[in-house]
């Protein structure tokens, strides 16, 4: 009996089905359709956004944020420390400081991952001036693939940032850039050594 009762309520819901007209049969699919080529421009803007970001990340230096030893803002550069369009929401990176830095000092950069396997490891690179070409100086590396949500603090001795790890090649204005381990630019921002 009641193998019947379910095979008459589907054999009322297939009548109902049927009565549906055709254009509203497809309505699922064409949602479908929709919701793809929704995602697809999205997708899209967000690479031409990112590809946008990354252009402005390999410019030249040319002001800074100005931090305190604490990590303050004295003086603030829009144009550095954003975060990525890939990683905005999951990372949040806080200007270098101090900065200005000494020759002598440390300059620290504080990296916040809030974002659960947000970012495949973790690079510090400093620009170089070479003309035409772009060249990339390694200033600090985290293997660590995903890092852990929390804070993670790459410290690095401003001499580094010159192409000869002098005093003389570190002082001026550099442009530091964090990748994760695709290459994908997460932040940038300049820091003068003085």
């Amino acid at each position: 009996m009641i193998k019947q009762t379910n095979h008459s309520c589907h054999s009322r819901t297939a009548n109902i089905c049927s009565s549906i007209p055709p254009a509203f049969s497809r309505a699922p699919a064409v949602l479908s359709v929709l919701f793809m080529f929704t995602m697809v421009f999205t997708y899209c803007g967000q690479n031409d956004d990112q590809r946008a970001f990354e252009e402005q990340a390999f410019s030249l230096a040319e002001n800074i944020t100005e931090t305190d030893p604490s990590g303050k803002i004295v003086t603030e550069d829009p144009d550095d420390w954003r975060t990525a369009p890939f990683f905005q929401g999951l990372v949040f990176v806080n200007p270098a400081f101090p900065n200005p830095v000494l020759v002598s000092d440390r300059l620290d950069i504080n990296v916040e991952i809030t974002g659960i396997e947000a970012v495949s490891g973790l690079r510090v690179v400093v620009l170089l001036e070479s003309g035409p070409t772009i060249e990339f100086k390694p200033l600090y590396t985290s293997s660590e693939q995903p890092l852990p949500p929390g804070l993670t603090v790459a410290s690095i001795n401003p001499v580094e940032l010159g192409r000869f790890n002098t005093v003389e090649s570190a002082r001026g204005i550099h442009r530091i850039i964090l990748l994760d381990n695709r290459e994908n630019v997460i932040s940038y921002g300049d820091v003068r050594v003085e």
